[in-house]
């Protein structure tokens, strides 16, 4: 509908007048309402008004009731826009080729530079595998596709590409999304991320990448027996499909070793014929030890000519299978050398207790090793020896797994070996950095950046800085000073306190790493920083490819003299030449090079965690002998110990834990020095000193020494696996089956025991797993494990025994593997998916054709439209004109008055120029209309008036009767006979002329007269 020419939309919610929108429509009812009432009652309360004063008086009341309705009626002015934002999300997963991956960058940029026609459209770019992340937010500027860093390629993860592509979409544009995939999903769900963007009116427009692999082979799973007894040989099942009849040869290994399965061959597989779909392969083996026997079997086809028969993807041919071999307990000791564990090795074998020795490079490097140790203890071990998926792994054996932990103290070990805000850190029962309270010596690390010119580099750059950050304590001071292309070098954030970190991490999000000259000149910036810093240990890092000029030696020796140590870390170096130089640096200062190739560049947290402890040295106490105070005499753990123990010489300083840590030995200032708890499943021991001499050589003397700590060890280690429960675990498409089945002692069936599990999972995390009892002795349960990798699900129990009182205890564990990723399981594309996607959203089936697609057609959009509140002016617009109402009705403002009064204000030049003259003709009418009254009261007649050009040309006389009354009335002269002459000659007595007559009575009565008729002329008037 229409109004006065204006366009009119009715909505459900809100009312449309041309850009002026209600959101209240239900106020603008008030208008014909109270509009009709006023007009009503202004019949009879403006009739003592002028004809135009009332329609004026009426028009302005009608208009204020208008404008307060429409303020209540919460009126928004409309800004509609024109632009188009296109965000292409493009599958990046390793199931797209290479050449997939050519054309998508291609299409989309060829699109941008031939199909883009409007300046205000916008585009952006997100990539998508097993995460998504966004590239380019949707800006006018972008013209290429630009890859920072994908994440991991082993998935797909379309919802997660199409929700962050909605979050990011802008708020002012109608947004398009243009999907470029092959349709295969492995985590989420693409149909519901797609219900989102129907909802918020947002298209999905897609290009399917196809693809069919004819001939395929896959080693499905390898099922293997969760748990055996020591000794027993172990059957393996080898699930192979493929998709059509071939040949090749199958292998079994065994902890990495290949298991003969043809002693009459020189080769240790065997060939086996596969027929069109699925195949089992049965194999018995003997494991040679006990703990987790990881089992993984590869197909290998045949070979023809070079080319391999019936295969195309060899990622997927091969998978794995675990089983625990129940046996001895076993205790794993991790430590750098025999001096700081030979006292805990001489315990453990006083003990019985099987014990195996490593480094940190040798602890087991996935979970399921670890599950084969009942408990790991670790001796002054640095949190730089382990790498963050070990770190991650030992957190998962001990709060899923239910392994136990005791960490023994010593120069590198807790706070000072780098381990505050690690992953392990958590499950400590003690917290790493010191309280507050203490007043510590500083620690002040300079982190220096250079360009990081690899793949991937400024995300690595900016992940070592965070790296080296979260290894100090809170009062270290920290800061990062790099080079700027446009601002030369300079402290990102200067040198001070770390506090919580979130201020130094957002400045290293800002990071640019830029490409630096020469060193001399950021060093000598760098060292001003140092020296001046309030620390005890100062220490430098540099990251760099080596290639800036070299600083001086006398620059050096400037670090050198201050006892400020540098260390470089080389990535990707030119050549021997920049090597030299980052060597040179570290060696004159006392620091460490690293030379990384840029296929290493994932050690690098590692080193900057390590080189972070040269700053940490300042959370050791190391002074006179004393003995801790004990506070945990009645626990387990100190049972037979007595209340005191030997002194020792020094610790690594801690804080207390809340929560339901106990802290059983306490140092200075009530430092802990010792404390226990329990982490998820399993058992954790912190102890900040050391077991041999260095600091407690006491202790090494003591008669409770092997007392002391094989309580403490058996304590921490996990509850012995009973042999006699069998653990069956059954994949089933995305899920697990777990099935146990408990006999007691006797070999009956265990019932009513009380599981309590864990399952760890791929990615570091875990989720509770409760068992049910099916059935006598039997226990079951379903877990989720879609992702690709190993699962391990511990339990501890507990039952009831045959005697009254009695309890069972006992531990066991099953280990999961989805040997590959799903990724590797989709033989050809999935168009119908994007088909539903685009239809469910409104979107099309683009051509791939980068200019007939069109990627920012306005077809099926709507255009946003932003409104902003008007409401506060037309409330004042009321109130104005609500006062110009008050003036009309009760002040009378005459509206010709107002009217010419405006006039003269918008011409105030006329006014000036025209004022004089017209006061003076104004003046001239009023006396001329006066003399004519008075003359027609006089009985003589008025000539009739003259043209205004012979008015000016003829004077004016008064005839002689006016000018006797006027003589008269002024009681100049009293009236003369009729027929006399006056008297006009001069007075006899000149002194006479200008001496004043006296009143008289009658000369009173004409003035008052007088007066009254001027009164009366100008009410008239």
């Amino acid at each position: 509908m229409s109004l006065a020419g204006t366009s009119i939309t009715t909505l459900a919610a809100s009312f449309t007048l041309g850009p002026i929108q209600f959101d209240s429509v239900e106020w603008l009812a008030l208008i014909p309402i109270l509009g009709a009432l006023t007009v009503w009652i202004g019949r009879r309360s403006l009739s003592g008004l002028g004809s135009v004063t009332r329609w004026v008086a009426l028009a302005v009341r009608l208009l204020v009731i208008t404008l307060i309705s429409a303020a209540l009626a919460e009126p928004q002015w409309r800004d509609q826009s024109k632009a188009v934002a296109v965000t292409a999300i493009l599958d990046v997963s390793q199931s797209v080729t290479g050449g997939a991956q050519q054309f998508m960058a291609k299409y989309v940029e060829e699109a941008i530079a031939k199909g883009k026609t409007q300046p205000q459209d916008l585009t952006g770019f997100i990539t998508v595998a097993k995460q998504a992340f966004v590239q380019s937010l949707p800006s006018k500027l972008t013209t290429r596709v630009e890859r920072q860093h994908v994440g991991t390629l082993d998935g797909t993860n379309l919802a997660s590409g199409v929700r962050l592509a909605m979050a990011v979409a802008p708020a002012d544009a109608a947004n398009r999304l243009v999907l470029i995939t092959d349709g295969n999903e492995t985590v989420g769900s693409l149909l519901q991320a797609a219900e989102a963007a129907k909802a918020a009116k947002v298209p999905i427009d897609f290009i399917s990448l196809k693809y069919k692999y004819e001939g395929e082979v896959l080693v499905d799973r390898v099922v293997a027996p969760a748990s055996a007894r020591s000794g027993e040989n172990v059957s393996i099942k080898v699930a192979i499909t493929a998709t059509r009849a071939t040949r090749g040869r199958l292998s079994i290994l065994m902890n990495g070793e290949p298991v003969d399965l043809d002693p009459d061959s020189s080769s240790f597989g065997i060939p086996i014929e596969l027929q069109q779909g699925a195949n089992v392969k049965v194999v018995t083996v003997a494991p040679p030890r006990d703990g987790p026997q990881k089992f993984e079997a590869v197909f290998e086809p045949e070979v023809i000519n070079g080319k391999s028969i019936g295969d195309t993807i060899a990622e997927n041919n091969r998978a794995t299978g675990v089983t625990f071999v129940v046996g001895q307990a076993k205790v794993l000791v991790v430590a750098e050398t025999t001096a700081d564990s030979e006292h805990i090795i001489r315990v453990l074998n006083e003990c019985k207790i099987n014990a195996v020795t490593t480094t940190g490079e040798g602890l087991p490097s996935s979970l399921p090793e670890m599950v084969g140790y009942d408990a790991i203890i670790m001796v002054n071990e640095s949190a730089g020896n382990f790498s963050t998926k070990q770190q991650d792994d030992l957190k998962q054996y001990i709060h899923d797994a239910g392994g136990g932990l005791l960490m023994i103290g010593g120069p590198n070990a807790f706070g000072a070996g780098g381990w505050i805000g690690s992953p392990l850190e958590d499950a400590l029962p003690i917290k790493l950095d010191p309280p507050q309270k203490r007043q510590m010596p500083k620690g002040a690390l300079a982190l220096v950046m250079h360009s990081v010119e690899i793949p991937e580099g400024v995300y690595y750059g900016k992940k070592v800085c965070e790296a080296a950050v979260n290894a100090l304590s809170r009062r270290d001071l920290a800061g990062i000073i790099e080079y700027n292309w446009q601002q030369g070098q300079d402290w990102v954030y200067p040198l001070r306190e770390v506090g919580d970190g979130s201020s130094i991490k957002k400045a290293i999000q800002n990071l640019v790493f830029g490409d630096m000259p020469d060193f001399g000149s950021i060093l000598e910036q760098t060292y001003k920083g140092l020296k001046a810093a309030d620390a005890g240990q100062k220490h430098a890092i540099i990251i760099s490819d080596g290639d800036p000029q070299a600083p001086s030696n006398a620059l050096l020796q400037k670090f050198k003299d201050a006892k400020i140590s540098i260390s470089t870390v080389g990535i990707a170096c030119h050549g021997p030449s920049d090597q030299s130089t980052m060597r040179r640096i570290a060696q004159f200062t006392g620091g460490k090079f690293y030379d990384i190739p840029a296929d290493k560049v994932g050690t690098l947290p590692q080193i900057f965690i390590k080189e972070a402890q040269t700053v940490k040295r300042s959370l050791i106490w190391e002074g006179t002998p004393f003995a801790p105070a004990v506070t945990g005499s009645a626990l387990e753990t100190f049972r037979g110990i007595g209340g005191t123990v030997p002194p020792i010489s020094g610790y690594v300083v801690a804080a207390d834990r809340d929560g339901l840590s106990l802290v059983t030995l306490r140092g200075k200032e009530n430092d802990p020095i010792m404390a226990q708890w329990q982490y998820g499943l399993g058992k954790t021991i912190a102890y900040t000193s050391e077991a041999n001499t260095r600091w407690g050589a006491s202790w090494v003397a003591w008669s409770n020494f092997r007392q002391f700590w094989e309580q403490h060890i058996r304590w921490a280690m996990r509850p012995a696996a009973s042999p006699n429960i069998r653990v069956v675990t059954e994949t089933k498409g995305d899920q697990t089956q777990i099935v146990v089945e408990a006999l007691d002692n006797k070999g009956e069936r265990l019932n009513f025991a009380n599981f309590k599990g864990r399952l760890a999972t791929p990615d570091g995390k875990g989720e509770d797993v409760e068992l049910k009892q099916v059935g006598p002795g039997r226990y079951e349960t379903v877990v989720p494990t879609q992702q690709a990798g190993s699962y391990v699900s511990s339990f501890v129990y507990t039952a009831p025994g045959e005697k009254e009182g009695e309890i069972i205890r006992g531990s066991v564990q099953a280990a999961i593997t989805r040997p590959f990723a799903d990724e590797y399981r989709m033989l050809e594309d999935n168009e119908p998916l994007l088909r539903q996607v685009a239809a469910m959203t409104g979107g099309r089936v683009l051509t791939g054709d980068p200019v007939k697609d069109d990627l920012w057609t306005r077809a099926g959009l709507t255009l946003p439209v932003a409104t902003k509140p008007i409401w506060l002016a037309v409330a004042l617009a009321a109130i104005g004109l609500f006062l110009v109402d008050v003036g009309v009705r009760r002040v009378r403002i005459e509206p010709r008055a107002i009217l010419a009064a405006v006039q003269r204000l918008l011409s105030p030049s006329k006014r000036k120029v025209g004022q004089q003259m017209d006061s003076l003709q104004a003046a001239s009418q009023r006396a001329r209309k006066s003399i004519n009254e008075r003359a027609k009261a006089d009985g003589v007649s008025v000539p009739a008036p003259q043209q205004p050009a012979d008015t000016r040309a003829v004077k004016f006389e008064a005839t002689p009767a006016q000018k006797a009354r006027v003589t008269a009335d002024l009681g100049l002269e009293k009236p003369a006979t009729p027929g006399a002459r006056p008297n006009t000659s001069e007075p006899a007595n000149p002194a006479d002329k200008n001496k004043p007559k006296p009143d008289s009575p009658g000369d009173m009565s004409r003035l008052l007269k007088a007066k009254k008729r001027a009164h009366d002329e100008m009410s008239d008037q």
